[in-house]
């Protein structure tokens, strides 16, 4: 506070008087910080260097931060598919040759800006130039037409659902782990659902695997009580290109249409 007074342009006396110090005292505060400031150290941090007792070095975590992110542990011959703690600790011992215990794996994870997380799926026949490619060149066309048109695009997909699994996680007091009853019977239900690009989603439940009169219906049902036109995005799904489903779109030529990625296979659409 001293300090912040003489920076205004308080005089030494009258800050000396305020906060009941002697004189000297102030000008001894004042020579002590301009000696800080001609050596440079002035506000520096106390203590040792934030690296001086890493087991890691900055580099070294440099290198291994660039593995985590661009590789996966079998990569790199690590018993391990994803990464975990476990795989992190191979990792260190067979670039650094420093064993880390769990806890110490956690807090360099941390520091790396590393979280655990649960993966996102993709299907292993899925390819990502391809797709770019459809998105890049195919898909403004459609979307273009569309436009033209006055048709509204759906972006279709199936899913399954597992009636008993629950992932959610709540507090309760420690010791007191909170119970849900769920059915021992493990049962599932598909879905077949679209989504527009507004975010607009409809979806109706079936059973077992989609099959031609399942998609039908579930076009049949988009359709009802829609004043536009709508062109539908499907993958290649058996199911999607039946010669049932030719048919039925044929004879909804006005209402609907259906379009596939062309690298994958031939689009079933009205002509």
């Amino acid at each position: 506070m001293a300090f912040a007074d003489l920076d205004r342009g308080d005089r030494i006396q009258r800050v000396a008087d305020r906060y009941e110090v002697n004189y000297q005292t102030i000008k001894d505060w004042k020579h002590r910080r301009t000696e800080l400031e001609k050596r440079d150290c002035f506000g520096q941090k106390r203590g040792r260097d934030e690296h001086e007792q890493k087991l890691i070095q900055p580099k070294k975590e440099e290198m291994i931060k660039t593995i985590i992110k661009n590789k996966t542990p079998d990569d790199i011959n690590i018993e391990a598919t994803l990464w975990d703690r476990r795989a992190i600790q191979a990792l260190v011992k067979q670039k650094v040759g420093v064993t880390l215990n769990l806890q110490r794996v956690s807090v360099y994870a941390k520091r790396w800006g590393l979280s655990p997380q649960r993966p996102a799926k993709y299907a292993s026949e899925q390819d990502q130039a391809k797709i770019t490619e459809w998105l890049k060149k195919e898909y403004p066309l459609i979307r273009e037409r569309a436009k033209a048109e006055g048709a509204e695009i759906h972006w279709e997909d199936e899913t399954g659902i597992a009636l008993s699994t629950y992932h959610a996680r709540g507090y309760a007091s420690k010791g007191n782990t909170p119970v849900i009853s769920l059915p021992a019977k493990k049962a599932r239900v598909s879905m077949i659902s679209s989504i527009t690009n507004r975010g607009d989603m409809q979806f109706m439940l079936y059973q077992k695997g989609l099959k031609a009169p399942t998609f039908i219906t579930f076009m049949r049902r988009l359709i009802t009580h829609r004043k536009r036109k709508i062109f539908l995005i499907v993958d290649n799904l058996r199911a999607h290109y039946a010669k049932k489903v030719e048919v039925w779109v044929t004879a909804h030529r006005d209402e609907i249409e259906i379009f596939f990625p062309a690298s994958l296979c031939s689009a079933v659409q009205s002509r």
